[in-house]
This record gives C-alpha cells, structure tokens and sequence, in this order.
C-alpha cells in the first residue's frame, strides 16, 4: 500500500457561547483548525486533525501547520502509510522538529494501518484503558464571582476538571 495523495483541510470550528477570553484580554470566537486526509492506492482514507487553539494562543499558526503539511507531502507520496515509523523518519528528515506539523499526518497513518488491520486505533496502541474519558471544562477569563458561578454550574453538570483562565491582575487572581 501506497501515499497517493495528501489532502488539506482548513476549517474554523466556532466556539460555543460568546468565545473564549484568555490572559491580557484575549479573545476568539473560533479555532482553525487543520484536516489532513491521506489516500491510498488500495482505495483507504485515514484521517487527522492538528488544531492550534487559535491564532493568539499557540505559537503554532494554523497556516504554519498547512505550510508544513505541504512540505511532507512532497516526500511523503509513495510511502507505506502502513509502517509508521518509516513514516515518522521520513517527516523529521524532511522537517526538524515542528511535532504540531507531523501529527495530523501521523494519526492519519494510524487510521489506514487501523483500516486495513480490521481494528480500532486504539487497539494498535495497546487496548482500551478506561469505559469513559473524564472531560474537563476551560472556564473563560472573567471576573472572580462570574468565574465562580460557572465553576458551581459546570461542576453541578458532571465536570470534575475544570480549567482556570488568570492573567489580568496578580492580586485578583490570587
């Protein structure tokens, strides 16, 4: 089995509610997000996703991802999406470092040799571990007695991690 051809997706995943407010005033309303489909010559697709958190939060810009996926491709076309490891060698040869760049393309990978093995990713990286993943719940950056309240609401909805946003004033997040 073959890399035929690498796809690149960009989509803007709206936030739900009024966005999300961060250290310094910081706000987004969306995260740009990046798809990575990769086709093969069997016909499988396997699918992979990087996603920066925005712009103004991760150092890592969502056009940089896209760039850096585009550089891989070029070296990546050929390769068995099969052999992980061939693969992850291949990616650092042609780009040091820039892991946010390489994992969309690796989970992407992952989900052909899952396809074509008839099993769950999760099966590849040793089985199941748990019934259930505990969510956690990132609390916008707001004044102590707002973030409070959403605390008590989000912890009464079943939330047991829960995410503080602080940053503006030393003193008022102490």
């Amino acid at each position: 089995m073959r890399i035929r051809r690498i796809r690149v997706y960009s989509l803007d995943l709206p936030l739900a509610g009024a966005g999300y407010t961060f250290a310094r005033g910081k706000r987004i309303t969306a995260v740009d997000t990046t798809v990575v489909g990769i086709d093969t010559d069997s016909g499988l697709t396997g699918w992979g996703e990087t996603c920066p958190l925005g712009r103004t939060y991760l150092p890592s810009y969502p056009e940089g991802i896209r760039a850096g996926v585009g550089v891989l491709s070029a070296h990546l076309l050929g390769e068995d999406p099969t052999r992980i490891g061939a693969v992850n060698r291949v990616m650092d040869d042609a780009l040091e470092g820039h892991a946010y760049v390489k994992s969309a393309i690796d989970v992407a990978c992952h989900d052909i040799l899952g396809q074509s093995a008839g099993l769950p990713v999760h099966a590849l990286l040793g089985g199941r571990q748990m019934d259930a993943m505990p969510m956690y719940f990132s609390l916008t950056q707001a004044e102590p007695e707002a973030m409070a309240a959403e605390a008590d609401r989000r912890w009464a909805e079943g939330y047991r991690h829960l995410q503080l946003k602080v940053g503006g004033d030393v003193a008022q997040d102490i």
